[in-house]
């Protein structure tokens, strides 16, 4: 594992990526594909859209920490079959058999098989729009894996 300066981690930002959160009902993993850095100094900060009715939503709002997590591969097998359900009906890590280690500051599982880099962010503000939440976070802790 190499630590990033947190400045630097919106270099990491690749899309799609996948969303890393907990709820009420344990951790979830959501693919996205509308995510960009808005700012780097003194640290990263990203933004990312969700509908309101996702479970990442609802997730991110109520525990105000979320984790970008870059993928080793965007295109393969395990963004597909993350996102061919729904974290509302079913524990994803449990239907998948997905390995996870916690985050290093922030409390969410992350799927080190999977995954080649990792933005551990705290929730700035999310504002609504139209029929999407925004949600814009800042960096506390990135590395690679």
């Amino acid at each position: 594992m190499e630590m990033i300066d947190n400045e630097k981690a919106y270099e990491l930002v690749k899309s799609p990526v996948i969303i890393a959160s907990k709820g009420e009902n344990g951790y979830d993993l959501t693919p996205i594909g509308w995510v960009t850095p808005y700012d780097y100094e003194p640290t990263t900060k990203v933004l990312f859209v969700s509908a309101p009715d996702h479970k990442l939503d609802s997730n991110v709002r109520k525990n105000g920490v979320f984790a970008v997590l870059i993928p080793k591969n965007p295109e393969g097998q395990f963004v597909n079959d993350l996102g061919s359900v729904s974290g509302n009906n079913l524990d994803k890590y449990q239907k998948f058999n997905i390995k996870a280690e916690n985050g290093k500051k922030i409390d969410v599982k992350i799927p080190v098989d999977e995954i080649s880099a990792v933005i551990e962010c705290k929730l700035v503000k999310f504002e609504a729009e139209g029929s999407v939440d925004i949600f814009f976070g800042e960096c506390v802790s990135s590395y690679t894996l």
